[in-house]
């Protein structure tokens, strides 16, 4: 699992892809918890296209801004 945007994203503490966490879904595709932002602990999360994440390049978005924007529902099922 590489984070295809992690550049972006340098006041973000990444997990080791082992511990990325799936604590949800939208538009029937999981949503991982791969990081949290630095000092703040603001969930970052990436959207995990199919069954098999460690085959995906992911992309990292801030929670918040997913649920702001998203055409689809967010559907939380653990705590972040």
């Amino acid at each position: 699992m590489t984070i295809k945007n992690r550049s972006f994203f340098p006041y973000v503490d990444f997990f080791p892809a082992e511990n990325f966490k799936l604590i949800g879904e939208c538009a029937d595709k999981k949503v991982l918890l791969i990081g949290k932002v630095k000092g703040y602990g603001d969930p970052i999360v990436a959207i995990c296209e199919t069954d098999e994440p460690s085959q995906e390049e992911l992309s990292a978005c801030d929670l918040y801004e997913l649920m702001k924007f998203s055409q689809s529902k967010v559907n939380l099922t653990e705590a972040t």
